[in-house]
């Protein structure tokens, strides 16, 4: 065979070789057509998708945004509502104070009076001096009601102070303690001396405190009875314990569960006879989120005929007699 030949055969070789490459890399690109193609519908898909998720994430964040604007406004209108709660049962103490303070002026007044008329009748210079100092110191003690009152009534102070328990505890007490006699209640001071003291609003725990003595003080009436304030340390370790105790009707067992509710009061509203002395269902309920936020807590323990006794506990800051 010539050269020629040889050569002739071994290029028909090569294009044959060359024809099934060729046609190999043509099956094989048709199949990676169809795979491109199923891939770019699939990444069409996805997109399409994406761009929906997008879209529904969108919405939700701008649902989540009215979601959270309105919790705020309602926040700030539970923060003012509650603030309008406690206002109206500040005033209602007021007014029950006060209503018992025109009675107990007339009294002073009806001293003063007297001991001015015996003064200026009186020829003795040594009776009718001693007149005119009662007439003063009368009118001296309708002085301290006022002012005590007036303290109680503007006590816009809201901001937390260090205070002894003791003399957070005297604040309510001195506010209310010039009524008991007349209602035939004895008061005890029973206090430990410890010193402890607590961070809290005074004005809010006055609130709190006075709410509870004249709970007390209605329980004994009209008989009367015992009232007993003190201040000890709490069976649960740094926490001081002011308690109120009176030897009144009790609360029925039934009535335990439902004193702290919102509204819920034994005691009816006035008949037209003028009394300051009816239950607005209020007065316990503030006085346990008063506590709260303060960050203590109020118990109330009563056997019917014989009497209770709420505890507050509040949180000690440090002692120093």
């Amino acid at each position: 065979m010539s050269t020629t030949a040889v050569e002739t055969d071994a290029l028909r070789q090569e294009l044959e070789e060359a024809r099934r490459r060729q046609s190999g890399l043509e099956q094989t690109l048709e199949e990676r057509g169809a795979d491109i193609a199923r891939l770019t519908q699939e990444l069409e898909e996805a997109r399409r998708q994406a761009a929906h998720l997008e879209d529904a994430l969108n919405g939700s964040r701008t649902q989540t945004r009215a979601l959270k604007e309105e919790l705020t406004l309602a926040t700030e209108r539970a923060a003012r509502m509650e603030q309008s709660l406690i206002g109206a049962q500040r005033l209602t103490t007021i007014g029950k104070i006060a209503a018992q303070m025109a009675h107990e002026f007339k009294n002073i007044l009806m001293i003063i009076m007297g001991r001015a008329e015996w003064a200026l009748s009186d020829d003795d210079p040594e009776l009718a001096d001693k007149a005119l100092h009662t007439a003063v110191a009368s009118g001296q003690r309708g002085a301290d009601i006022v002012k005590g009152l007036l303290s109680y009534a503007k006590g816009r102070q809201m901001e937390s102070k260090l205070i002894r328990a003791d003399k957070l505890l005297d604040r309510a007490v001195d506010l209310i303690a010039w009524s008991l006699p007349k209602c035939h209640v004895q008061l005890v001071r029973d206090y430990d001396g410890s010193g402890a003291r607590v961070r809290v609003v005074p004005v809010r725990m006055d609130q709190v405190f006075l709410n509870l003595i004249l709970n007390a003080r209605n329980a004994m009436d009209p008989g009367g009875g015992r009232l007993i304030v003190a201040v000890r340390p709490a069976e649960t370790e740094g926490y001081v314990a002011f308690s109120v105790q009176d030897t009144g009707c009790g609360i029925p067992n039934e009535h335990l569960e439902q004193i702290f509710d919102p509204f819920f009061s034994t005691r009816p509203r006035p008949q037209g006879d003028g009394s300051a002395d009816w239950g607005t269902g209020l007065g316990l309920p503030v006085s346990r989120d008063l506590v709260r936020q303060a960050g203590g807590e109020i118990h109330v323990e009563s056997t019917p005929g014989e009497g209770s006794t709420f505890a507050v506990l509040l949180p000690i800051v440090d002692t120093k007699p």
